[in-house]
């Protein structure tokens, strides 16, 4: 694999976790659950807000409910 192909698998997988984190934090917001996370060395429960997604059509995980 050249250097130029590892640098772009390296940012799909960057987005696809990107991607993966927003979803969760949106279906977490939509049913008003907390999710814990480790912020500056700190565990803390957070509520997300709810938002609105923009389009959830080619989402399947989407379409599953709570």
């Amino acid at each position: 694999m050249t250097e130029k192909e590892v640098q772009e698998m390296q940012y799909r997988i960057d987005e696809g976790i990107r991607l993966a984190q927003q979803r969760l934090w949106q279906r977490a917001g939509h049913s008003r659950q907390s999710l814990v996370v480790c912020k500056d060395g700190k565990i803390q429960e957070v509520i997300p807000q709810h938002v609105e997604e923009e389009s959830s059509e080619g989402d399947p995980l989407s379409r599953r409910k709570p």
